[in-house]
């Protein structure tokens, strides 16, 4: 499918609210990334730091701040340990605030450090002021830190490892699969007996991640914005793979249908890539890339060196995200993929005479063989594919069939529903698995038929 276009089949509710996702810690962090030009100061104020500071501290203490931000710019970040913190004009720290009852004046720090420092003891939250971009990766650490603690954010920030502080790395190492979602494909009349044959798990991006990022708001309206964050995923993607082989799990390459890779031709030519096909080697795994039409027309140059390269290494390689009228507008069969992946649309069973003839011609250029039709979330799109000569399908309708497959031959079959098994399939994250008494099965690496082992 085309991950950064089209809508994934797992729906958003599946991976939680993104209102859980740490917005303070990480929109802190993506502001100080960008925080290279001088004369900005952050100002923290260190309430998580002591234990249980009185309501009316936080109050006091988020009341100054928002004043000053709206007086003489800036931003204010509420963390969930209860640390607040000040991004502005280091100007504005060192102009008066005035006090409206007493009219006198004094400047914010010490104004804070005041109010919150009761009578004969030391300070409720002590008061930090560091400018920027000097004091840059104190901030960019503390805020790593803050993002470590919470341990919610399922967001990738992709900072070069010179910026990223340690801390941030191993968080966003642990909570990636919390991006990411899984579907399977299949071939449909197979040899041998087989009716359903499983043939790769696509690895695709959780659209409600992607939203909860800074402008994610955009991204419908937006597809360059929902490129640019998917791009940064696929070097952790990229990165966190290596690691998962033989651990038999949800991204494990080695076991179970091979896995599918949303990549940019860059992506595949780069430095990540090659480090993955060395390790892929060792262990003898195998995984697929599926490069959209859009990126393959966008990076001519990009795209035959990655076709060369995924040739030489024998994997396959799909082009997606081709639409209907792209089918027809475009020459997909020229690009010499192995496979064409044909987005579903319910006007594909309703074209006229010159439309269907149109179709006709372009699947016959690409191939029965080398045809996938993704988005068959419905009958409907089996019953269209196999007229048309499809074998190869992918969306929530086969899921749903190999999810009912699965239940036919669990033992724990009766502690679960349909809904459950198709929705545990599809998750990467250990969240989303939960409850499925039989993991294997879920990963392909059991048969699909009589008792698990």
């Amino acid at each position: 499918m085309n991950t950064w276009i089209g809508r994934p089949a797992l729906p958003p509710t599946l991976h939680g609210d993104p209102a859980d996702y740490a917005p303070g810690e990480r929109q802190l962090l993506e502001a100080t990334r960008r925080s290279t030009a001088p004369g900005w100061s952050a100002l923290v104020v260190h309430l998580g730091d002591r234990a249980a500071p009185k309501p009316h501290h936080r109050r006091i203490a988020r009341s100054l701040l928002d004043d000053s931000a709206q007086r003489h710019g800036g931003q204010v970040f509420a963390l969930r340990n209860g640390d607040l913190v000040l991004l502005c004009p280091s100007a504005s720290l060192r102009a008066p605030v005035a006090t409206r009852p007493a009219g006198s004046s004094e400047a914010l720090p010490a104004l804070l450090a005041r109010l919150l420092r009761p009578e004969g003891s030391e300070p409720v939250a002590p008061v930090s002021v560091w400018p920027l971009p000097d004091s840059r990766e104190r901030l960019l650490a503390y805020a790593a830190e803050r993002l470590a603690d919470g341990g919610l954010t399922p967001l990738d920030h992709a900072v070069a490892e010179t910026e990223l502080p340690i801390a941030l790395a191993a968080a966003e190492a642990r909570l990636l699969p919390d991006l990411l979602h899984r579907q399977t494909a299949v071939l449909i009349g197979g040899g041998g007996g087989v009716r359903i044959q499983p043939l790769f798990r696509e690895i695709t991006y959780a659209e409600a991640a992607l939203q909860a990022q800074p402008g994610g708001e955009a991204m419908e309206p937006d597809p360059f914005m929902v490129r640019h964050f998917a791009a940064r995923l696929e070097e952790r993607v990229l990165a966190a793979l290596p690691g998962e082989i033989n651990r038999h799990g949800a991204l494990d390459p080695a076991s179970g249908p091979p896995l599918h890779l949303n990549l940019a031709p860059a992506s595949v030519t780069g430095a990540a890539f090659a480090d993955l096909l060395a390790a892929l080697r060792t262990h003898g795994a195998a995984i697929g890339v599926e490069i959209s039409l859009v990126e393959a027309a966008a990076d001519p140059d990009g795209f035959a060196q990655a076709r060369s390269l995924l040739r030489e290494a024998a994997i396959p390689l799909v082009i997606d995200g081709v639409s209907p009228l792209a089918l027809r507008l475009t020459a997909p069969a020229a690009l010499a993929a192995d496979f064409v992946k044909l987005d579903w649309s319910p006007r594909l069973a309703r074209l006229t005479a010159a439309e269907q003839r149109e179709t006709r011609l372009a699947l016959d250029a690409i191939g029965a063989d080398r045809l996938i039709l993704a988005g068959a979330d419905h009958e409907e799109a089996l019953q269209w594919g196999l007229l048309q000569g499809f074998r190869r399908f992918q969306g929530r309708h086969v899921d749903a069939m190999l999810a009912a497959g699965r239940l036919a031959a669990c033992r724990h079959a009766a502690g679960c529903t349909l809904r459950q098994c198709g929705e545990r399939a599809l998750a990467v994250a250990p969240a989303g698995r939960l409850g499925c008494l039989a993991p294997a099965m879920l990963d392909g690496t059991a048969p699909p038929r009589g008792p698990l082992q």
